[in-house]
């Protein structure tokens, strides 16, 4: 596998060596995912993919990009499933989530904010495709599956003449065991760009 962007090349290089070298079966048991010797079965964005070891060809739908090829191998390497206890928490109430708030923030939640603030139509139909469950919280909120049991709730609050657009994201409790605070702000940007290819997708 050749890696030819030096920002993400060189974690993904690292982590690619660690997958190579580990134990799928374990993998498959710790991340509740099939295994059938040779690709493990995930279900990703509403879209099924199918991950070989330890070469990591990874077949589905769509492409996936390095950003989401690296989410893959940390689920893999050191995520656990768990189930959630059915509470949705701000990116601050995850460990170290406080040390990274403020990327979070204008990474994710402004750009989400501004994005769709003065767009809720077009924001419906992208949710539409990703495909997302509309909720009802904020004036347009929105539940996205990132994988099973992973569910994470975009919320939105319009802006007027007098108040800009206001947003939120909140994840399922269990995230706290499938990955850590920066790989959260990562998956923010993962999803976000799904979201920006399904409103320019005919």
């Amino acid at each position: 596998m050749e890696v030819t962007n030096n920002k993400e090349g060189k974690p993904l290089e690292y982590y690619l060596a660690r997958y190579q070298a580990g134990d799928p079966a374990e993998m498959a048991a710790r991340c509740g995912l099939p295994w059938d010797g040779s690709v493990f079965t995930i279900r990703f964005l509403g879209r099924q993919y199918t991950i070989s070891h330890p070469d990591l060809t990874i077949t589905g739908e769509t492409p996936v990009s390095n950003p989401e090829r690296i989410l893959f191998l940390r689920y893999l390497l050191d995520g656990q499933a768990a189930a959630a206890a059915g509470k949705f928490l701000a990116y601050q109430e995850f460990p170290w989530g406080e040390v990274y708030l403020q990327q979070f923030t204008g990474r994710c939640i402004k750009r989400y904010a501004f994005s769709y603030g003065g767009r809720p139509e077009a924001l419906e139909k992208i949710m539409e495709k990703m495909p997302a469950q509309r909720i009802p919280r904020s004036d347009q909120g929105w539940q996205v599956e990132l994988m099973p049991g992973l569910e994470i709730q975009f919320l939105l609050w319009l802006g007027d003449e007098e108040f800009p657009p206001n947003a939120q994201i909140l994840f399922s409790d269990n995230f706290q065991y499938a990955f850590t605070a920066e790989d959260l702000a990562n998956i923010g940007d993962i999803v976000m760009n799904r979201m920006k290819m399904a409103g320019t997708a005919r």
